[in-house]
């Protein structure tokens, strides 16, 4: 498939809460953005039910606003052509009140999310669309939900008959952005020899079988270098300040080791061919004839 007039090349990301999209696919967009690869990211929920980790003083604000004002700092960030929000309410966390709010993401009717989710696409008209694994990465309703959500959507973007706003939109390849177990563990690792926190506490973790997160290595099909962008995808994250303080591994790896751990975004092609024959491709538009990034562009060089 090649780039047209009406069906440019286009990545679209779905994320429940802002901070997701830079700290899932930071890279992979900021990388899209500079091969003039049209990006457009979709947030499910304000996040009303994140903490204010940095003590941000909102002032006559509530958090979902001020959340709102670090997404938007964070997708220009990364070059983000386009956003939409769903308008949901974050879920919060397994078996809080907030699951039960009628408004929240966790709660919604799930046909109901897919169809507003498929007008979104048939309006963009994405090659790719990348959301979370079926288990929502650590569990989280509102990450399941996006995965849910995306996978409908994606289905009734492509069928004819469906009660969608727009012609419809086959999507060719459709991600799930992951970590390998592999990969955690040495991250993990890596951060306690250096005397850095970990995710996964203090406590020495014997292999893989034992991380509570990530999917087994044989199931990752593409892996994208990201390294050229990594620090717009710092950046990026570091908009979302009342969500990533100063002092979050993410933020205070030391450079040499942010760029092992994560200048390598992983994910597992859920629907839709392969580009090439090797395992794991190396960009989400393997095999769509998207033009090479220009590592000139990227950090803002």
């Amino acid at each position: 498939m090649s780039p047209t007039p009406t069906a440019p090349l286009t990545l679209l990301c779905v994320h429940p809460h802002p901070d997701d999209e830079s700290i899932a696919c930071g890279g992979v967009l900021a990388r899209a953005a500079d091969a003039g690869i049209r990006t457009v990211v979709v947030t499910c929920t304000a996040g009303e039910e994140g903490e204010n980790l940095a003590g941000i003083d909102l002032g006559e604000d509530d958090l979902a606003a001020h959340r709102r004002r670090e997404l938007v700092a964070a997708l220009a960030e990364l070059g983000v052509d386009g956003h939409h929000q769903l308008g949901y309410r974050d879920s919060g966390m397994v078996g809080s009140a907030a699951n039960q709010h009628p408004d929240s993401f966790h709660a919604a009717d799930l046909e109901l999310a897919a169809l507003e989710l498929a007008a979104i696409i048939r309006a963009e008209r994405p090659q790719v669309v990348v959301s979370d694994d079926e288990r929502g990465t650590y569990g989280h309703p509102d990450h399941v939900k996006a995965h849910q959500v995306t996978v409908r959507a994606v289905a009734l973007a492509a069928e004819a008959a469906a009660p969608v706003a727009g012609a419809p939109w086959q999507v060719v390849k459709r991600y799930s952005h992951t970590l390998a177990k592999g990969r955690l563990l040495t991250a993990h690792r890596a951060l306690l020899a250096a005397g850095l926190a970990s995710p996964f506490g203090e406590v020495s973790v014997g292999g893989v079988e034992e991380l509570p997160l990530g999917t087994p290595d044989a199931r990752i099909t593409t892996e994208v270098d990201v390294g050229p962008w990594l620090g717009r995808k710092r950046a990026a994250m570091a908009a979302h300040r009342s969500q990533i303080g100063p002092d979050s591994f993410f933020l205070n790896t030391p450079e040499e080791l942010a760029t092992a751990l994560f200048a390598t975004e992983q994910f597992m092609l859920e629907a839709g061919p392969l580009g090439g024959h090797e395992r794991p491709e190396t960009d989400l538009f393997a095999g769509l004839a998207a033009a090479p990034p220009s590592p000139g562009r990227a950090d803002g060089q």
